[in-house]
């Protein structure tokens, strides 16, 4: 759940009622995935949003079944926990909805709730509130709401009902940014959702052999050394182009949440090797400046021969990015865990250094003189002024009267890497002309 002081506003209903259609209308962006397979979303999936200028944590929850499989199971057991720790709860059924059986039970489940509970009746584009079935009439709480979610009709009349009963507060969340965000991403079934409960020390994501399990952005709040990270559950990453256009939009919000991290655990199946798609994460981190930080989950199930395989494919592999941490754990057994966190936390120091810019400008002159580069098409480059602009990563700009070949620059990052302890963080360089 995502750490707040404001109410959160839970929404459920049946599967397809337009839960999803309605989370993505109120918050304005596309949070939860639409299909109109049932339970396309399987997990608790939360976002802060704003109404009529208040903060408001909004969650979307998947579809009760009566008859689920042993998947759906997993996650609908955790439906009592959820509405237990929501403030305000949107009740959304179908107005054209025959599932009596299904919408009876969730009315007993919030008929035992001291909630503000809205009925909010979707798909109602054609429908005026007289019209509706007296079959329904039970499943009205402390105020109805006829709204077409897909069409955005009636939904201001909604936020303004949600708005109203909002708590006031002083204190109000500050939106999750890429300075304390940590996501999980890598091929489906490398034990991303059972590393992201191991770290949280709870079972906040539902762990199956399914491949595909987890579809949703599921995140929670890590403390690390008494400093809190947003940390982010994603869905896997195939190797193959996705057909199925769910699966496909549920890889793109990964990569999505991928260059909004600070950090980016790249979680690798050893039994499988390291994969042209796990490369090409990596490569994702690199170019938005995200720092990656390699997990070689399953490494318990590898015998000494197979570990030597694995490990010359790496460096083999990895040959201009041997600044890059490799973690080798097994996120089942929970064997490696806090070396992740002290990584962690590691990592998060050295994206805290600040360099002042009469040391840099010394640095580098020095460095200029010592081994200037090579000219570029006939004219050799000279350094006029460099400082560090930002951090959270390291940022810093050169100013020069010409350009520089990319094997200078590598050298430029290799070398303050080495003086400032950048050591294993991306270092985003800029340089001026």
């Amino acid at each position: 759940m995502i750490e707040n002081n404001n109410d959160e506003v839970l929404i459920l209903g049946l599967p397809n009622s337009g839960k999803s259609t309605l989370v993505n209308v109120l918050t304005s962006k596309k949070v939860s995935i639409i299909g109109s397979t049932p339970n396309t979303t399987r997990d608790k999936v939360s976002t802060i949003a704003e109404i009529n200028n208040k903060k408001v944590v909004i969650s979307d929850l998947p579809g009760y079944l009566e008859n689920p499989d042993e998947l759906n199971k997993k996650f609908q057991n955790k439906l009592d926990e959820y509405i237990k720790q929501a403030g305000i709860i949107l009740f959304v059924i179908d107005v054209n909805s025959k599932n009596y059986k299904g919408l009876d039970r969730l009315n007993t489940i919030l008929r035992k709730q001291n909630k503000t509970i809205f009925t909010v009746f979707n798909k109602c584009e054609n429908f005026k509130s007289y019209d509706l079935d007296q079959n329904l009439y039970k499943y009205i709480f402390d105020q109805d709401f006829y709204i077409s979610s897909i069409h955005k009709i009636g939904t201001d009349e909604l936020s303004n009902g949600i708005s109203k009963k909002i708590k006031k507060r002083s204190s109000e969340p500050s939106s999750i940014n890429k300075e304390n965000s940590i996501v999980l991403v890598g091929r489906p079934n490398s034990g991303k959702s059972t590393l992201f409960n191991s770290l949280l020390d709870s079972e906040r994501s539902v762990v199956s052999s399914m491949s595909g399990t987890t579809r949703d952005v599921i995140k929670d709040t890590l403390n690390l050394n008494n400093q809190k990270f947003q940390i982010i559950d994603t869905a896997g990453v195939p190797r193959s182009k996705q057909k199925n256009q769910i699966d496909r939009y549920a890889s793109s919000l990964s990569i999505k949440e991928l260059s909004n991290s600070l950090t980016a655990l790249i979680v690798i199946d050893s039994t499988v090797g390291l994969s042209f798609e796990d490369l090409r994460l990596i490569n994702e981190c690199i170019e938005n400046n995200v720092t990656p930080l390699l997990i070689m989950n399953k490494w318990d199930l590898l015998d000494t021969e197979q570990k030597d395989i694995i490990n010359k494919n790496i460096k083999d592999n990895l040959k201009r990015f041997d600044w890059i941490n490799i973690l080798r754990i097994s996120a089942l057994t929970k064997k490696g865990i806090s070396l992740i966190e002290k990584t962690l936390d590691d990592l998060y120091q050295q994206l805290q250094i600040r360099v002042p810019t009469s040391e840099l400008n010394i640095f580098l002159r020095e460095l200029w003189v010592a081994k200037p580069p090579h000219p570029f098409r006939g004219k050799r480059s000279k350094l006029k002024y460099a400082t560090q602009y930002g951090s959270q990563p390291p940022s810093v700009a050169i100013n020069l009267n010409g350009r520089i070949p990319q094997n200078y620059q590598n050298f430029l990052v290799n070398k303050l890497r080495q003086k400032y302890g950048f050591y294993n963080i991306c270092i985003k360089m800029k340089y001026n002309l």
